[in-house]
């Protein structure tokens, strides 16, 4: 069999010189033909040397790099993190011991305060009981030297309303003996003894107004008897002078009854019979029934 020779393309002959071969993308594989050392202009803006970079504020590339390395020095490695949470857990250790040592100081000053308030206390509510015993005590004392007082003026009349003499004399108890043989009449004595007769000790008033006679008779039974004879009529025309009588009692007892005037004066409104007592007491009669108020 005989073999047709295929007719090669002119473009696409072998070279089969001993130079380079050529093709279709030499065009793009091989490098132009030219000399090498020449001057060859630039696509791209022509780079600048950095020391001669610099922004609008006058900082330039190199100040950036050091302030770069400045703060990448500055920055907190882990070591420096470990070391400054040790530091900062004793410090928080140390003020926590600290403040424990001041929180037990307060603890103990806190109970301290708690046990002298305590003790206060107790000092406090003693007192008060011993005061109230004490003032039970100088209650029944001032009604037992109320009574003692009032005793020892049992025998006692106070007169008021008689004039003193101008001169500033006179024998008292020749003046009282007609005025109680008048209110006495028929069960007047043939002689009333006194043991002492006097104005009241206090100096005379100015206004004109006579100071009460004040007379202590021998006779309990004499004394009671005229002053019985005297309440029904509260004043007595004596020697052109209104005289009244009145029972000789200690401040005290006049301050209880003037401290009791409102009761007293309701009733006598409602004609309710009342007397006083000795310690003092009114005693009213209610219902036929006596009844007694200390």
């Amino acid at each position: 069999m005989v073999r047709t020779k295929r007719a090669e393309h002119p473009q696409t002959r072998r070279n089969t010189s001993s130079g380079p071969l050529s093709g279709p993308m030499d065009g793009f594989l091989s490098t132009p033909a030219g000399p090498t050392h020449e001057a060859q202009t630039p696509n791209m803006a022509p780079t600048s040397p950095i020391s001669t970079c610099s922004s609008s504020d006058g900082t330039t590339l190199a100040d950036i790099g050091v302030e770069l390395e400045r703060i990448a020095t500055a920055m907190v490695t882990k070591d420096d993190l470990t070391h400054l949470s040790s530091k900062l857990h004793e410090a928080i250790k140390t003020e926590m011991a600290d403040l424990k040592g001041e929180i037990k100081a307060q603890e103990t000053r806190i109970l301290q305060l708690e046990q002298k308030a305590q003790t206060a206390e107790d000092h406090s509510t003693a007192t008060d009981t011993a005061l109230k015993r004490q003032g039970a005590l100088l209650l029944a004392m001032r009604r037992q030297l109320e009574d003692q007082d009032n005793r020892g003026r049992r025998n006692n009349i106070r007169v008021r309303g008689i004039p003193e003499p101008t001169e500033g004399g006179g024998n008292i108890e020749e003046i009282l003996t007609p005025l109680f043989r008048i209110i006495l009449r028929e069960e007047a004595p043939a002689h009333i003894k006194y043991d002492r007769a006097h104005r009241a000790l206090q100096p005379r008033l100015a206004e004109g107004t006579p100071r009460d006679i004040i007379c202590c008779l021998h006779s309990f039974p004499l004394k009671e008897l005229i002053m019985a004879k005297a309440r029904p009529r509260p004043l007595w025309n004596y020697r052109g002078a209104e005289v009244s009588l009145y029972n000789d009692l200690s401040p005290l007892t006049l301050e209880a009854r003037r401290a009791l005037r409102p009761i007293t004066t309701i009733l006598r409104e409602k004609n309710m019979p009342y007397k006083w007592d000795y310690p003092f007491s009114i005693t009213v009669r209610h219902n036929n029934e006596w009844v007694s108020a200390r």
